[in-house]
């Protein structure tokens, strides 16, 4: 936290003075930092806690950045789960239980293969050796509609999107085999203006672009 008030500090004092302290209040430009506890393998630590909001920690894997979280977001009845950068594992499916949405990232591996080998067809060794390097630490659409489905998530949204996808044909291609693992729950790719309102002590899921 130190590290980022220091490099945001200039530009936070500049905003200040031009909008004037009244309208751009100091105190809302510094960010707290918390210590929170490691979790145990299976197990969840509370984060936050405050008038019915409720956000969980949980250990994902995304080596070799660790530890690497996923959290479990709870109100007024309603329940959302962050992925974070991470491999498949069990703790994704442990704790999206019953989850009214689960946002997961999502990389495709043949389609990411497909950008190495052209990449090493051209010549370009270093980048087509660190583009195969993103295989083996995160989750494949198929592998987070598994975990949706084993779950019994309502509603599977796919972000972190890896290749990215410009046209119609390459969402295809990203999504292949997909509806098949998800089992009757829902999946979209998630996407910039993405909202998604989950009333309060209802079953209602609106997703819809802002």
């Amino acid at each position: 936290m130190r590290g980022f008030a220091q490099a945001y500090n200039s530009d936070a004092a500049f905003r200040i003075v031009h909008h004037d302290p009244a309208y751009m209040p100091p105190e809302g430009a510094r960010m707290i930092g918390h210590n929170l506890p490691k979790p145990g393998a299976e197990e969840a630590v509370t984060a936050f806690d405050k008038d019915g909001l409720k956000i969980e920690a949980f250990l994902v894997s995304h080596d070799p950045a660790e530890p690497a979280y996923g959290y479990r977001i709870t109100y007024k009845g309603r329940t959302a789960v962050v992925s974070g950068d991470t491999r498949k594992v069990q703790n994704m499916v442990r704790f999206s239980r019953d989850a009214d949405v689960l946002v997961h990232e999502a990389l495709n591996p043949q389609m990411v293969e497909l950008v190495a080998a052209a990449l090493e067809k051209a010549g370009h060794a270093r980048q087509a050796k660190m583009t195969r390097d993103t295989l083996d630490y995160h989750t494949s659409p198929v592998e987070a509609a598994g975990i949706a489905d084993e779950a019994n998530v309502k509603l599977l949204v796919l972000t972190h999107i890896v290749p990215a996808l410009p046209n119609a044909l390459m969402q295809q291609m990203f999504m292949r085999d997909v509806k098949a693992a998800r089992g009757s729950g829902d999946t979209i790719l998630g996407e910039d203006g993405l909202l998604i309102s989950l009333p309060a002590n209802s079953q209602e899921i609106d997703a819809h672009l802002e």
